[in-house]
């Protein structure tokens, strides 16, 4: 291949986007996925233990439907065993976490 051929597939490949770009982006999502958890790890926490009103499902209920979401997404584009048992595994978590969440609404 001559070196406008690579220039010109590397184009096609990426679109005309930045790598470094992309790379800061995706690591962005993660700083903020992280803060997210422990953000609402704390104010489950301060509900449950230092209110002392139980388990607030509906936390639970985002945190858990967010690691469900990546599980299978992940699932779906890999196709490996591990992946797919996580996927079904917080997707029953997710499921779990919705139903109580609906249900403390109700009372």
């Amino acid at each position: 291949m001559k070196k406008e051929e690579i220039l010109q597939a590397s184009r096609n490949e990426n679109q005309n986007k930045d790598i470094f770009e992309l790379e800061i982006i995706s690591k962005g999502q993660r700083i903020g996925g992280i803060i997210a958890l422990f953000v609402t790890f704390a104010l489950i926490f301060v509900e449950s233990v230092i209110i002392d009103s139980g388990v607030n499902y509906r936390y639970c209920f985002i945190i858990i439907s967010a690691g469900a979401a990546l599980w299978i997404y992940k699932a779906v584009k890999l196709k490996r065993m591990h992946e797919i048992l996580l996927a079904v595994f917080f997707g029953i978590l997710a499921i779990f976490a919705g139903i109580m969440a609906v249900l403390s609404f109700i009372g």
